[in-house]
């Protein structure tokens, strides 16, 4: 039964079903699979309940906690290669929460081997605003994952926002064709995984929508898509996702000097990311407010 949650919720279910749904039974999967002696499956549980409730916006202490319990728990059957796993999501978590990775070196040596630690050092230099740097890694975990299963073209999928919101930050200073063809296709796929699950993708299209309009200088078009993107956001409870549509319309109207929107826009990233847990994205867009305070005076 274990294996089952396994197989369906991590790979299948979230086409189908809301992300947090698939979160809970990969969940109940894990306790199913300790239950009746099947850690192998109840790890794998495990392991993709994480990456999964990162997709879903679970509040970020909560998931941290679990992650812990899980730590141990594999630590005491010596399943060290799934401890190394959810190290990767750990040390996200603590740098997302504002605490800084912990001290695992061994283990985080290992993990270094694993594609998938190129998708959280990307995700991690998104969020934090190295928009150079999480390029050339999602570009990287593009090419070592392009042969691999249909498990990790999965998480491509829900890559795609994140890739293709960097992409926009980078290509006025770069002339390279692919790199600008990014946000277009990004959208192009988007649209796609809508087309399948309109609960777990279309804010992420209305976002996408809302940043290639506010580049191309498309403001009436860009507000009406920023508008969509955090209610449909707020709608299916994303609240990291409807967060960093508030700070995405923020920075618009900031750049077309409506500074009295971009605080607005501001203040409700800032209480999103506050419900996230996310401290290092409450100190991030608190500066902005403040440099934007210090303008208006």
């Amino acid at each position: 039964v274990s294996s089952l949650f396994f197989v369906y919720y991590a790979f299948v279910g979230t086409y189908s079903e809301s992300v947090q749904t698939c979160a809970d039974n990969l969940y109940r999967g894990f306790e199913c699979g300790l239950a009746c002696g099947d850690t192998t499956s109840g790890f794998l549980n495990a392991i993709h309940y994480v990456r999964i409730a990162m997709m879903a916006g679970t509040h970020l202490p909560t998931l941290l906690k679990r992650i812990e319990y899980f730590l141990e728990v594999m630590k005491s059957h010596g399943n060290m290669l799934a401890v190394t796993h959810l190290i990767l999501d750990l040390d996200t978590i603590l740098i997302l929460v504002g605490k800084g990775p912990r001290d695992y070196t061994k283990v985080q040596d290992n993990a270094l081997k694993f594609p998938a630690s190129l998708y959280h050092q990307a995700f991690r230099a998104f969020w934090i605003g190295h928009s150079e740097r999480c390029h050339h890694l999602f570009e990287r975990y593009g090419e070592a994952t392009k042969n691999q299963s249909w498990g990790s073209k999965h998480q491509r999928n829900f890559h795609l926002l994140y890739h293709g919101l960097n992409s926009l930050q980078i290509i006025r200073r770069t002339s390279v064709q692919k790199t600008k063809a990014c946000p277009g296709n990004s959208l192009d796929a988007l649209k796609i995984s809508a087309g399948c699950s309109h609960w777990n993708f279309r804010n992420k299209v209305h976002l996408m929508e809302a940043e290639i309009f506010s580049y191309e200088g498309k403001h009436k078009e860009a507000k009406a898509s920023y508008d969509a993107a955090i209610a449909s956001a707020k709608c299916v409870s994303f609240v990291h996702e409807q967060g960093l549509a508030c700070e995405r319309a923020g920075f618009h109207y900031k750049k077309i000097k409506d500074k009295k929107r971009a605080c607005d826009f501001f203040n409700q990233a800032k209480q999103c990311y506050a419900e996230w847990g996310s401290q290092m994205k409450v100190d991030s867009i608190t500066s902005q407010l403040e440099t934007l305070q210090i303008s208006q005076s």
